[in-house]
């Protein structure tokens, strides 16, 4: 069971996202946040009690283009960590594919959202964690 974060600052997406999340039955919890300052804050507080605490996340879906920080932005802050949660990057812009696999990205999710591409991006961060996709 996945703890998921989505990072967009457009809100009836994230909403939307938030809610096909919650629908698969592979997702534990699915949180979200409206700004790269919120999902920073919520991802160090994460990585602060570590992946098994009770703020533990273990992917994030982030958009890349947000106000301040971009989602590239966030993804390279959190490949210094010793044990970052998977990115899913959820986007309306394919033009940054290359960049979000340079990243380790898991998956590369275009908008808008179709159900059956967002669980096939689920299952690939349940296989990536170890964990069964049934």
């Amino acid at each position: 069971m996945l703890r998921v974060l989505a990072v967009d600052d457009e809100k009836p997406l994230l909403e939307e996202l938030l809610y096909l999340l919650r629908c698969d039955p592979r997702v534990l919890s699915a949180e979200g946040a409206s700004d790269a300052t919120e999902a920073l804050r919520r991802i160090t507080r994460a990585l602060e009690t570590g992946p098994e605490g009770p703020d533990g996340i273990d992917v994030v879906f982030l958009d890349i283009h947000m106000a301040g920080l971009t989602g590239l932005d966030i993804a390279r802050l959190l490949a210094g960590f010793a044990r970052p949660p998977l990115i899913v990057f959820v986007t309306a812009h394919e033009g940054f594919a290359v960049q979000a696999f340079d990243l380790k990205a898991v998956d590369y999710v275009l908008k808008p959202v179709r159900p059956e591409r967002l669980a096939e991006a689920v299952r690939r961060a349940c296989a990536q964690l170890g964990r069964s996709a049934a």
